[in-house]
């Protein structure tokens, strides 16, 4: 039959004294040590998390301000633009009615200096008339003379008149 030894009663006691103490003082406070360990890994996963998803929203909030900023540089380089071209344009006008008002002035100076020249042309041509008048009446002198003359200047008179109407 089976016999029992009164030393394997011992060790089987002592086993079981050692797995209760093992439990108590080493087994328990490293389960507590795992479990606070384990919460202290879920804290920072959960953290870690918090975190992604505050990032994420940052990352979305400056590229939503990037798009903002670079829709408002648009819109000044379009502005701008067309402040160049207002102004161009502007420049532009103001140059041609310059010119248009320095060709008419010169236009007038011509005008001027030819109706100088015409009334200076004129005072020679008159001047001319009266000294072949003067050299006319030197030679020729009498009533028959004078009345020639005075026909031709007559003459002269009517072409003259005719070639201004």
């Amino acid at each position: 039959m089976l016999r029992i030894d009164i030393n394997l009663v011992y060790i089987i006691i002592n086993i079981l004294i050692l797995y209760f103490l093992l439990k108590k003082f080493l087994i328990k406070p490293l389960d507590n040590i795992l479990a606070q360990r384990q919460a202290k890994v879920d804290g920072m996963l959960n953290n870690a998390s918090t975190r992604e998803s505050e990032a994420l929203q940052l990352k979305e909030t400056y590229e939503n301000q990037i798009a903002a900023v670079q829709a408002e540089s648009d819109q000044l380089l379009e502005q701008a633009k067309k402040d160049a071209q207002f102004t161009r344009d502007k420049i532009l006008s103001q140059a041609s009615d310059e010119a248009r008002t320095i060709v008419g002035k010169a236009r007038e100076t011509v005008a001027l200096e030819r109706e100088k020249a015409m009334r200076e042309m004129e005072a020679e041509v008159a001047g001319l008339a009266l000294t072949a008048a003067e050299k006319i009446l030197r030679d020729k002198s009498g009533a028959a003379s004078d009345q020639l003359l005075y026909d031709q200047f007559l003459e002269a008179g009517d072409s003259d008149d005719t070639d201004l109407n």
